[in-house]
């Protein structure tokens, strides 16, 4: 569904330069393969050929298109990024196990790809990998960010980007498409702090209980306005015991 509307879009507006940015995948995580390539048997595309595939729907106005990142390794110690690219060009080929891929020009697309692949190893993270990308997208000029991962993360990659794209001050539209792969059944689980009045009752209509709007903590007490201990009361004193001195020594040896 993402997939056509992107496509659609893409042929509406005025063929805005795009970079897409294929966010990486741990290489020792379970399912690696299948997130990243697919499964061919389902006919879901993993990040990898979602990707490629957008990069020939977009190819006449693609200028990156970016692989992440450098927070893992494989076996033979090849960066992440540089396992993605590597199983992408071994295996471009199989696309066309893929129905999405009937019509399209493996060749073409194979030189489209290879002109435009970049590796970013540096990134350790998912901020660090939009950071990056929008900022090379914004030198390069490129008007279009395509984001592309799991469903699963998916959520996490567009609070980074929005947060990367109000740092840098980048003037593009960034886009996400989720793949059709992830490395869980589950679906992720979004918290936005509350801000409807009716927080309760709009809680109530989605089934999630009753939202209780948290007080910020106290703030700390300055030590120049900090209370101190109650001094005693004046109407019973105490009496201090008096401290001896070398004359009361003195006096008690003459004793």
């Amino acid at each position: 569904m993402l997939l056509l509307a992107i496509s659609a879009l893409a042929s509406v507006t005025a063929a805005p330069s795009t970079g897409i940015v294929v966010h990486g995948f741990h290489c020792n995580a379970p399912r690696w393969e299948e997130v990243v390539w697919g499964d061919e048997a389902a006919q879901r595309l993993g990040r990898l050929p979602h990707a490629a595939l957008l990069a020939w729907q977009a190819r006449h106005e693609l200028q990156a298109f970016i692989c992440g990142s450098g927070a893992s390794q494989t076996a033979s110690g090849s960066a992440e990024a540089d396992a993605l690219i590597s199983l992408l060009f071994e295996r471009l080929p199989s696309l066309l196990s893929f129905d999405a891929f009937r019509g399209v020009d493996l060749e073409a697309l194979e030189a489209l790809l290879r002109r435009t692949v970049i590796a970013d190893t540096e990134s350790l993270n998912t901020q660090q990998e939009v950071l990056a990308a929008l900022a090379r997208l914004s030198r390069l000029g490129v008007q279009r960010a395509l984001l592309v991962s799991s469903p699963t993360h998916m959520p996490r990659c567009l609070r980074d980007a929005s947060v990367a794209a109000a740092r840098l001050g980048y003037e593009g539209t960034v886009l996400a498409s989720p793949c059709g792969t992830s490395w869980t059944e589950e679906t992720a689980v979004v918290v936005e702090p509350p801000h409807r009045p009716d927080g309760g009752a709009s809680a109530a209509l989605f089934g999630l209980g009753t939202i209780h709007h948290r007080s910020p903590p106290p703030r700390p007490a300055s030590p120049l306005t900090t209370p101190l201990s109650r001094p005693p009361s004046l109407s019973s004193p105490r009496r201090c015991p008096r401290l001896r001195n070398h004359r009361d020594r003195e006096r008690e040896a003459a004793g």
